[in-house]
């Protein structure tokens, strides 16, 4: 799937010269929220970390050959890995916002701005003919315009600070919609893979074609009872059903797994969204109004890494039969290949004729070169399957 490749990838035009070092930022994230407190500003995201760990756990493992995983657990974390969610840049990207945003609300407007205020009202006071009065003129002057250097400072500082913060946020909510088209897709593919029927018929097939086989090996070696004969025919048709259910419940299950992501992801993009548009909507309000709304967007990139329920509900493999292991053995392989195909194949949802100069199969008005008319057009056998 050619989108998966662009899901949290490198996030151009950000300020490098904001950003801590890799030791900085692992003391902050280390430091607690509050002077004394329990609570750390990495404690929000060591769920997280556990998941990403497992997931890079079983890619390594995928790569060489070696995973340990069970069924449901490969099912599981191939689902997570391929929809990019559970991703060291997301991880990275919410990091960095903490720690702008604990360098954004540790600006102090408050101290320059109320001694620039008392500095004003003492000069207003003196009396400029007055010599005492005058060189406490001068000296109030020359620390009024120093605090006023350094709340311009802190004005410039809070631009740059904010700018990224936003930028930060877009770059996480344009990436979260990526992830929904992906699960879009690949809920597309499963759903057609289910309807569709073909590999499920042909796994039928295959435990058919095993039991004739076996049967044939059997004659050659002597005489088979009749009700030995009626026994493999039952079983067959248990497995058969059996195998059938088995791939209905795995294709339900990567199905409602896909959705689940993509539910988190498109409510969280919304949310995102919604706070950067008013963030930018109030661009002239108080500082005060731009720290609140910024933290409101820290609370939803937390939210977005920790308050998630990603399950995977799988059957047992049974079996009415003595063959469970053949049960076993062909779910294993069609699951390998319905989660290659899901990874592999692209679709979707969209009307592929949504672009103004292609033809839809109702509009008659349009005279455009794809549609044919009059002499042109094809008749009987000659017309397009």
């Amino acid at each position: 799937m050619t989108t998966e490749t662009t899901i949290f990838g490198l996030r151009f035009q950000s300020n490098a010269d904001l950003y801590p070092s890799q030791e900085e930022l692992s003391d902050f994230l280390e430091s607690p929220k509050k002077n004394g407190g329990p609570e750390l500003h990495g404690d929000d995201l060591t769920a997280y970390r556990e998941l990403l760990k497992d997931v890079q756990v079983f890619e390594l493992h995928k790569r060489q050959g070696t995973s340990r995983h069970d069924l449901p657990g490969k099912m599981f974390y191939t689902v997570l890995s391929h929809s990019r969610f559970i991703n060291p840049a997301l991880k990275s990207a919410v990091e960095q916002y903490k720690y702008l945003l604990h360098a954004l609300i540790t600006l102090d407007f408050k101290k320059p701005a109320a001694f620039i205020r008392s500095a004003e009202e003492d000069m207003s006071r003196l009396n400029q003919n007055n010599e005492d009065h005058a060189v406490r003129l001068a000296r109030l002057r020359e620390m009024a315009a120093e605090r006023k250097e350094t709340l311009a400072a802190l004005k410039k500082r809070w631009a740059v600070l904010s700018d990224e913060l936003n930028s930060i946020a877009l770059y996480v909510s344009d990436n979260l919609v990526k992830i929904e088209k992906l699960c879009e897709a690949s809920i597309v593919v499963l759903v057609g893979f289910q309807i569709g029927r073909k590999e499920e018929n042909q796994l039928v097939e295959d435990i058919k074609t095993h039991f004739k086989d076996h049967l044939k090996d059997s004659l050659r070696r002597g005489p088979i009872t009749k009700q030995y004969l009626e026994t493999v025919k039952k079983d067959v048709a248990v497995l058969s059903k059996e195998i059938s259910a088995l791939l209905r419940e795995d294709v339900y299950a990567l199905t409602r797994l896909y959705e689940a992501i993509h539910d988190h992801a498109m409510k969280m993009a919304h949310e995102i969204t919604t706070l950067t548009k008013k963030i930018k909507g109030r661009k002239n309000s108080s500082y005060e109004d731009g720290r609140e709304l910024f933290t409101q967007l820290e609370q939803v990139l937390v939210s977005l890494i920790s308050d998630y329920e990603f399950q995977l509900k799988t059957t047992e493999t049974r079996s009415d039969t003595t063959h469970k292991n053949i049960l076993t053995e062909k779910r294993k392989e069609m699951l390998d290949h319905l989660l290659e195909l899901v990874q592999k194949e692209r679709r979707s949802r969209r009307n592929r004729r949504t672009a103004e100069d292609r033809r839809r199969p109702k509009d008659t008005a349009y005279k455009g070169a794809e549609r044919r008319s009059g002499k042109d057009r094809r008749y009987r056998k000659e017309r397009r399957k």
